[in-house]
């Protein structure tokens, strides 16, 4: 049934209509010869969705149940003569249809029937008018609040048409997993749109000291989430982590969160540890026979440190004799991309590469350059053009000299030539890396493929390009690379706070300190070298004494295996506004309290929290057009349980799985759709097919296998129990209810130009936050037949009985204890 076919048939049937009506006819006969016409032969029901005149006990027959599998609803039929009374409105509140009495009576029957058959959605009609309403609410919400849909009469039904087929067709109904009836726009404001509120376009001032201090962090820290910048020898040494275990730490579901070889193709080599993996890698580089191998794809999660790998790898860790024979020349292909249509240039930038990183291979040599072209100068001078010079030696050297700059010139050529002079006399072979080609569109990325393919048959070198999992995932059985036949191996992130340890280190033991003054409060200060390296040694100290910081802990939960993330996160920290360096230095001994190191990653030197702008995720916030705050909790524990039935063997389940128990307990699917892709976006969850390592996230997910990851466990769980991301989140969490925003707005105020509000208004403003998501969640859509825990957990219920609690007992404040009595 199509939507072009249904008018047509409606407008021939609305003729026959017109008798009917002459007639005195039943209910039975407006269901058989109205309705049915309508449902089936208008609205594309079939017979096997609808049974008819079901006994239900102490209501007696209803007339109609049509179900789709996930979504059910009842039609209650009245005579044809019967009008409705109803208003000109294309929308009306339920109590306003109820001052009518003869629309109380079948109202009220209708909401019978549905209350016995636990369903919520219902229609009303004699044939001819509709009515069309949730008749019953599980949210906690007056049902005589809800608005019904009325098409009153067959002409306003023509004239509306294209309403009334998207909200009774099966085809529509099947999409939307429910009957969709758009209530009027909900009351929605943030505290961080209050006019009142001072300095929202401003960045946190500071003073002097902590000025010059955040200058030194710059310059020590500026490269500490920059791997491309780990070329030195030494400095590999000294940052790089071997991937002992994968696992991550203190973990009790260890098994979901292994950073292991992917199983989507059997070609992935099963190595977990990498320094088996640099072994295998350098057996497949160069074997007895000297064969040329086939390209090598490394493999591996956005951030997980494939480019570390390969700098360590060919600087460090192979072998002296390998990496004699296989001079190497490393390519970050976002700097060649745009120079595709024009090869010569990308062969004269791996010349470049190769004269600068080899230089004891000579050949840029003159006496190297002949032996390069030595067949083709000995051609020329035994029986060629230049016979004639073989007694005129001078003349003869300038001839071969002009020979080779031509050459030269040729990049393409020449690179050719000297690949072909490596392997024989020299037996060598040349080996290019091709590095960050998954940072680029698909159809350069595509373009690269096709280059180093073209690259490895020319050329008879070694070629190694390294990819993200997720684009390999989508590529490996479709042209052009399902024309290679590589080598893959899986790079897999190392232990984070083992990385985050060496790399502070490195920094604080090799950085040149120097003497820096300035003013603070009319004094002159002086930062001597000692003191400065006593700060970073004491901020190393604070991160790594103590096992479980929970510093470390909330950098590796919300970002491994991204490592680069992870670095990004620890950077913002140091170069925040908001980060106290001054206090630290003044100290000989300091801790850094996790809420302050939160609150500088999540700010930087912005004055409020914007979800939008930042790396701390608000889990608070409905995605686009839902408005329920408790969705994605509700997502994530869903998935956390699954994984639990299965002890985290198979945790990953369909989506589709996820979305059917969702809508049948009341939830919109468009709505749940939108909330799972947020929750991909930002790692809350993972698709098998590893969408989330690709730039785009798709559409529609609903055919995907999906888990819950570390990350979102730790937000569902620990995070959103914390006094101090309740804090932040709450001033960019839309406010549904009038009444309670203006009590948080009357309570919210601007920080101070050092970044702090009072804290005893941040207290009274989360309790008055907590009490609307605990108002909010009686309004949930709540299932108490479903099996599922996460679909009946009271989720508020949870957040106060956890960490949030223990939180606030342990502030210091007179009248925090008459406070926890009336979150109770």
């Amino acid at each position: 049934m199509t939507i072009d076919k249904a008018l047509d048939t409606f407008n021939s049937y609305k003729k026959e209509f017109e008798a009917l009506k002459k007639e005195s006819i039943s209910e039975t006969d407006t269901r058989c010869k109205i309705l049915d016409r309508v449902l089936i032969s208008v609205l594309g029901w079939e017979e096997e969705n609808i049974s008819r005149e079901n006994y239900l006990e102490k209501t007696g027959f209803y007339d109609y149940s049509i179900s789709t599998g996930l979504a059910s609803f009842v039609v209650e039929a009245k005579k044809t003569l019967n009008e409705l009374v109803l208003p000109k409105s294309k929308k009306v509140k339920l109590k306003t249809l109820l001052s009518a009495p003869v629309n109380r009576e079948i109202i009220e029957q209708i909401r019978s029937y549905l209350i016995a058959s636990s369903l919520t959605h219902g229609v009303i009609s004699n044939g001819h008018q509709f009515v069309i309403a949730r008749f019953i609410n599980t949210n906690g919400e007056d049902w005589k609040e809800n608005s019904a849909i009325i098409f009153n009469g067959f002409e306003d039904i023509t004239d509306r048409f294209i309403d009334f087929y998207e909200t009774l067709s099966k085809e529509h109904i099947l999409q939307k997993g429910r009957i969709e009836i758009r209530e009027e726009a909900k009351f929605d404001k943030k505290l961080i749109g209050l006019s009142k509120l001072l300095r929202k376009n401003e960045k946190l001032v500071r003073n002097e000291l902590s000025d010059k201090l955040i200058n030194i962090i710059d310059i020590i820290f500026r490269e500490i989430d920059n791997t491309s910048t780990l070329d030195g020898i030494d400095t590999l040494k000294e940052c790089y982590v071997f991937n002992q275990d994968v696992r991550k730490h203190h973990s009790e579901m260890s098994l979901m969160f292994q950073d292991s070889p992917p199983k989507f193709d059997e070609k992935v080599l099963g190595i977990r540890n990498t320094v088996h993996t640099q072994e295998e890698i350098e057996k497949k580089l160069l074997d007895g026979s000297f064969t040329l191998p086939n390209p090598i794809v490394l493999i591996g999660g956005k951030g997980a440190g494939k480019t570390t790998f390969i700098k360590y790898f060919f600087k460090v860790s192979i072998k002296e004799n390998t990496r004699k024979k296989i001079p190497s020349v490393y390519i970050d292909f976002r700097s060649i991309y745009s120079h595709l249509d024009n090869p010569s240039i990308i062969c004269q930038k791996i010349l470049d590469e190769l004269y600068n990183e080899h230089p004891t291979l000579k050949l840029k040599n003159y006496s190297i350059l002949k032996r390069i072209y030595k067949e083709e100068i000995k051609q020329r001078t035994n029986d060629g053009l230049w016979t004639m010079f073989r007694d005129k030696p001078d003349e003869l050297e300038l001839r071969i000299n002009k020979f080779i700059e031509e050459k030269i010139a040729d990049s393409e050529g020449h690179l050719k030539a000297i690949s072909k002079y490596l392997i024989n006399p020299c037996h060598k072979r040349l080996c290019i890396i091709f590095d960050n080609v998954d940072q680029l569109d698909f159809n350069v990325q595509k373009n690269a493929f096709l280059f180093a393919q073209s690259i490895h048959l020319s050329l008879k070198c070694i070629i190694i390009v390294s990819l993200r999992e997720g684009y390999y995932y989508q590529w490996k059985d479709k042209p052009p690379f399902d024309a290679y036949q590589p080598n893959i191996f899986h790079i897999t992130a190392p232990p984070y706070r083992d990385v985050l340890k060496k790399r502070i280190k490195y920094v604080v033991d090799n950085h040149t300190y120097s003497e820096t003054e300035g003013r603070l409060k009319n004094k002159t200060f002086r930062l001597s070298d000692a003191t400065q390296q006593t700060f970073f040694k004491n901020l190393y100290k604070t991160l790594f004494r103590r096992k479980n910081s929970e510093i470390l802990e909330f950098l590796e939960q919300t970002s491994y295996p991204n490592i680069r993330l992870g670095l990004e996160k620890f950077n913002n920290f140091l170069v925040s506004g908001h980060t106290k360096v001054e206090e630290y230095m003044t100290k000989d001994d300091f801790n850094i309290p996790i809420w302050e190191f939160v609150k500088s990653v999540a700010l930087e030197s912005n004055y409020y929290y914007y979800h939008n702008k930042s790396k701390v995720f608000n889990i608070f916030y409905p995605s686009y057009p839902g408005g329920n705050h408790f969705t994605k909790l509700r997502i994530l524990h869903y998935l956390i349980n699954e994984a639990e039935l299965t002890s985290y063997v198979e945790h990953y389940i369909p989506s589709s799985k996820l979305l059917d128990s969702f809508v049948k307990c009341g939830y919109n699917r468009e709505n749940v759709l939108s909330e799972l892709q947020e929750l991909l976006k930002f790692g809350l969850i993972n698709c098998e097919s590893y969408v989330s390592d690709t730039h785009e996230i798709p559409l529609d997910i609903s055919e995907f296998q999906i888990s819950v990851t570390q990350c979102g466990i730790y937000y569902s769980t620990h995070l959103l129990a914390e006094f101090f991301y309740m804090d932040l989140v709450l001033q960019d969490t839309p406010i549904y209810d009038s009444k309670h925003f203006d009590n948080l707005s009357h309570l919210f105020s601007s920080p101070n130009p050092h970044g702090s509000r009072p804290m005893d208004r941040r207290i009274q403003c989360v309790e008055a936050f907590i009490k609307y998501l605990i108002s909010q969640e009686t309004k949930d859509r709540l299932d108490t037949q479903t099996d599922n825990k996460a679909l009946r957990m009271n989720i508020m219920k949870y957040i106060l009985d956890s960490n949030l609690r223990a939180r606030m007992k342990s502030l210091s404040f007179n009248h925090l204890k008459g406070i926890m009595v009336n979150l109770d």
